[in-house]
């Protein structure tokens, strides 16, 4: 059996965004390394098993980034959203693929982000909170962002009003 993929999409320009965010997560896990491989190699520590564990490391950080790059298209096919007056739904995952439905009166409030990445790209993230825990819907146009939240918060309100 097929699994259902909600209709609403992410805009391509996502892709960009996840891209330019591992990248930068590989520079941050090279520095680190190259701290440590320092401060090893400083202290006459850099031999024998501190020598392969470092070696180990870097090629991870680039085996792990490498791997998470080419898997952005399959993350993009399987990352989507829907809207309906009952409840939102959430899709995530591409290996390990999720559905995650949010009751439409169980939510709180809804805030919305933009960091310098999905700034770039005129895209933004909402955050729908609930007493349980957070949702994130990220990669949104900016514009399309700002009239779900609003549709969002006039559902929460008919639903509180309804109960």
């Amino acid at each position: 059996m097929a699994y259902p993929l909600l209709p609403k999409q992410m805009p391509e320009r996502i892709k960009k965004v996840w891209q330019k965010s591992n990248l930068l997560s590989l520079i941050i896990f090279l520095a680190i390394g190259s701290v440590v491989a320092t401060i090893l190699k400083l202290n006459h520590l850099l031999k024998e098993v501190w020598l392969w564990l470092a070696v180990g490391y870097f090629v991870l950080v680039v085996v792990i980034f490498v791997i998470s790059q080419l898997l952005i298209p399959y993350r993009y096919k399987f990352h989507r959203y829907e809207i309906t007056p009952e409840d939102l739904a959430f899709q995530k995952g591409y290996i390990f693929r999720s559905i995650t439905y949010v009751p439409i009166n169980r939510i709180q409030h809804v805030e919305t982000e933009q960091g310098p990445f999905l700034r770039k790209e005129n895209l933004m993230e909402i955050i729908i909170h609930t007493a349980a825990t957070d949702h994130h819907l990220a990669g949104l146009d900016v514009e399309e962002a700002m009239t779900l939240r609003k549709q969002i918060i006039d559902m929460v309100k008919v639903a509180k009003e309804d109960v």
